[in-house]
């Protein structure tokens, strides 16, 4: 057996010496690489200044009507099930009004200890199972807890087939729920108002407008980013793209730039280094990296669009949240984009 103090020592990330060990050990490529992610069990920690949604779980929140813009992030993580990462998810806070964008599978746990409740409206990105998956848990836990309006549900072209098929799947359950609890069981908030937009201003009202914009997960299509603004406050998310220009125009000047993000060398050596891979399921890595933006592209974008703050989700590979990994992750990123760049958590709240 190899004596690891012999071992040689890599090169260095961002300060960062790290060894073959090393790297498995502060990446967790001993777990399974696919799809963008990395099975990992580090526990999550918060960066300095920034704070979960709520302080004690499922204690609701009172919204500030005079208050400005934050992001709130409900799942930064891939397909790959991660006890620190749910899937794609992010609310948007604009005064005292909430908006979700993708309900991937988990997010619903993390939106109960931001205790938001009212739900103003739910946008799609696109239609991968993790930017929707856990999006009828939500119409129940929405029900259950009183609400007896329709929730506005806005996405591309698929919408209707796609939140139908899952509101289908949930009728028996609320019929159930309806003759056990009668006039105490609100049906309408079990139903879904779905709008099926085209690029442009798609929600406009209290003072908010939230405008649609095409970016680039060919072959999957329509796939869309969001513009959010209220105020004079504007936040952008990227939604699943590869390097886009579309979202470098749409975040000019943005407060906040949420935009997903792939670090192609970290899978590289994960590739290399994991030993066990079948040729299939690197064939699916490689697949996966060709539609997704790297680190350093996004660092661009967000130099190119003079943004106020990057903040970084849905990253490839999912590495533990720590100071470490966090390095590695951006390296490079800081030579590109001189401003603020914030390595997404689930629960972290980022002001704009």
């Amino acid at each position: 057996m190899k004596d690891e103090g012999k071992e040689k020592s890599g090169q260095s990330m961002s300060g960062v010496n790290f060894n073959r060990r090393s790297w498995l050990k502060i990446t967790g490529v001993g777990g399974a690489l696919l799809a963008g992610g990395l099975t990992i069990g580090a526990r999550a920690q918060l960066l300095p200044g920034l704070r979960p949604g709520a302080a004690t779980p499922f204690q609701q929140r009172e919204l500030d009507p005079n208050g400005g813009m934050a992001v709130v992030l409900l799942g930064t993580g891939t397909p790959i099930p991660n006890p620190d990462r749910a899937c794609a998810s992010t609310l948007v806070i604009a005064g005292d009004k909430a908006f979700i964008f993708d309900t991937g599978r988990g997010f619903l746990n993390n939106l109960a200890k931001a205790g938001i409740y009212g739900i103003n409206a739910v946008f799609f990105t696109h239609y991968h199972s993790d930017h929707f998956g856990e999006f009828g848990e939500f119409m129940v836990t929405r029900a259950v807890q009183g609400a007896d309006q329709p929730m506005p549900v806005i996405g591309p072209t698929g919408a209707k087939r796609v939140v139908g098929g899952i509101m289908e799947a949930y009728a028996l359950d609320n019929s159930y729920r309806k003759a056990h609890h009668k006039d105490n069981w609100h049906e309408q908030g079990m139903v879904a108002e779905v709008t099926e937009a085209s690029p442009g201003v798609v929600y406009d009202r209290d003072g908010v407008k939230v405008t649609m914009f095409d970016v680039d997960h060919a072959p999957i299509v329509p796939a869309e980013g969001y513009r959010i603004d209220y105020k004079g406050q504007s936040v952008v998310i990227s939604g699943d793209t590869k390097k886009c220009a579309k979202v470098a125009e749409m975040a000019q000047g943005c407060d906040i730039l949420v935009h997903e993000a792939i670090n192609k060398d970290l899978i590289q050596r994960g590739m290399d280094m994991g030993g066990n891979m079948s040729p299939r399921m690197q064939a699916l890595v490689k697949d996966m990296m060709d539609y997704h933006a790297s680190t350093e592209e996004v660092a661009q974008i967000a130099a190119d669009a003079r943004v106020k703050k990057l903040v970084l989700t849905h990253m490839v590979p999912g590495l533990p949240p720590n100071p470490a990994a966090d390095r590695l992750f951006t390296s490079g990123m800081g030579g590109i984009y001189k401003g603020p760049i914030v390595v997404g958590r689930d629960g972290m709240e980022i002001n704009a």
